[in-house]
């Protein structure tokens, strides 16, 4: 694909659903100023699209951590290449828990 196919599809981002109180959803927009062919780069905002600082560490023992990673997994299914939300690579996170 090349970049300009990138940005088209994955350009609406995706959506981390809070279980009881929607104001706590996230919303993960591609960054298209940083995105290229081969890797994505999703920007954290809140139920307000207000950036959310960056999230710069995955915790495995934190579920809403464990929970945005499985959003973006969900999004960015058959992508090749690298992902990140914000400085964290979901591409090496799932690396280390296949191995």
């Amino acid at each position: 694909m090349t970049r300009e196919e990138v940005i088209e599809k994955y350009k609406s981002g995706f959506v981390v659903y809070h279980n009881k109180h929607h104001m706590c959803d996230e919303e993960w927009l591609l960054d298209e100023g940083t995105s290229t062919e081969d890797t994505l780069v999703f920007l954290g905002y809140d139920a307000n699209l207000f950036p959310f600082p960056d999230w710069k560490e995955f915790d495995e023992a934190n579920e809403w951590h464990r929970k945005r990673k499985e959003a973006c997994n969900k999004r960015t299914v058959g992508f090749r290449g690298v992902v990140y939300m914000d400085k964290v690579s979901v591409t090496e996170i799932n690396e280390r828990g296949s191995k």
